[in-house]
């Protein structure tokens, strides 16, 4: 069964499995599927859908749909309505990053190659500062 593996700071984390045809992906606790604990995911962010296969018989096809969010559902990095996800596809959602595994079998250590590049600039950033910050001197 396929598969989703989401990656926090490069390293594998949670598995969740693609087991209905129809998964709603976001941040919200009620109408998902996957709840991502994420800000900048919208409360249904995206959907995957599984189909079956037109090439072969007992296989699915799977598809990735944005359902109007905000900040957009990625697939290898590139904006998207609705894609085609292939094996080893690199799925980001605000700012959660999740492989998807076309098999199901691969194993939580097996990490995928990120580039660790800062954010693109339509998304926003949250700083931590140590001291207070004050507007006069």
């Amino acid at each position: 069964m396929a598969a989703l593996i989401q990656f926090a700071s490069g390293a594998p984390g949670i598995k969740y499995t693609l087991d209905k045809p129809v998964v709603i992906i976001g941040r919200g606790t009620s109408g998902t599927d996957i709840c991502l604990p994420c800000a900048y995911a919208s409360k249904q962010h995206a959907t995957i859908v599984a189909l079956p296969s037109l090439e072969k018989q007992g296989d699915f096809t799977f598809y990735i749909e944005d359902m109007g969010s905000t900040n957009s559902t990625h697939v290898n990095e590139k904006p998207i309505n609705r894609a085609r996800l292939h094996d080893g596809d690199v799925i980001r959602i605000g700012r959660v990053t999740l492989k998807f595994d076309a098999s199901g079998d691969s194993s939580f250590l097996e990490a995928v190659e990120l580039d660790n590049e800062p954010m693109p600039d339509a998304q926003s950033s949250t700083m931590s500062f140590s001291r207070r910050l004050s507007l006069f001197e």
